[in-house]
Parts: structure tokens; sequence; C-alpha cells
């Protein structure tokens, strides 16, 4: 399992104290745990708020998930996605699991990036599976059609509803 910290941020005008502290000191915002499963499953679990704040990490995690080898080196085999900006591995992942149950927000941006990724796992000939949950926020998905892109499947107490 590999953990991808978040980038230390200042306390925001949009925090609110608690306890004298910031929010994000009583309650981090966000998280991201990436682990590898046997049979080239690879999911990638988020917590909090995604924004364009936390975008270049999710844009790192979904390149780590999706291409291992290439996001660590820098490499590929030579065929690239601008939209993602990089190139196509010979590393074998089937399927890149992303597990948004404990997301409290997200954006276009969390939108796009998913859907860049999606489109590149589907190229090498795998498939990118959302997970959401009952307080997961949809509706982003739903008003842009990106429930029609995205594969999306709706999970409740632990099981596929």
């Amino acid at each position: 399992m590999m953990r991808i910290p978040p980038i230390p941020e200042q306390a925001r005008h949009s925090d609110l104290a608690a306890g004298g502290r910031p929010v994000s000191d009583v309650a981090p915002d966000f998280e991201l745990t990436l682990t590898r499963r046997a049979g080239g499953t690879i999911v990638l679990a988020l917590a909090g708020e995604l924004d364009l704040y936390r975008a270049p990490e999710l844009e790192r995690a979904l390149a780590e998930a999706v291409e291992p080898d290439a996001a660590r080196e820098g490499r590929g085999n030579g065929l690239v996605l601008p939209a993602f900006g990089g190139y196509v591995s010979y590393q074998r992942v089937r399927r890149v699991v992303v597990d948004l149950r404990a997301v409290t927000f997200l954006d276009s941006t969390t939108l796009a990036l998913l859907l860049a990724a999606s489109v590149r796992q589907q190229a090498r000939g795998g498939e990118l599976l959302v997970l959401v949950g009952p307080h997961t926020p949809t509706a982003p998905f739903e008003v842009t059609g990106f429930d029609r892109l995205l594969a999306i499947k709706q999970v409740r107490d632990g099981r596929a509803a």
C-alpha cells in the first residue's frame, strides 16, 4: 500500500475554528490511499474534498494507479495522451477502482481527471470503476453527463446497489 501525503497547507479563510485550531487540523479535508491488489487491480481510496487545490495530488495518484512504471520513471511505450500528460506503459493494470465513498465535495477538475484516467485505462484494455456511496456528491456527475461516460457503481453499506 502506498500513501501519498497531502500537500501542506496554511489555514484557509473558509476554515472554521474548532477549539482554537482550524478544522483542517481537527479533521483532515483530504486523504488518499493507493492499494495494489492481486490480479492487476489497484484501488485508489479518497476522502474529504476534491477540488482544484487537490488536483495535482489526485492527478499523480491516478497516473500511479493507471501506469505505475511510467509514472515513477517518466517513460512509456511512446503513445502520448496529451489530455492526461503522459505515456502508455507496458505495465498491465487491468482495473483501477476509484473509491469516492468518503468524499464530501468534488468539482469539475476532479471529473476531468477521472474521465482522462478512464480514457487512458480503456486505451490500455483495462477499466476504471468509480465507487460512490449514499453521501458521495453525485450531482456533478449527473449534471455534466459524466455518469454516462464513466463506470459508476453505487455502494450501500459495503455492498453494491
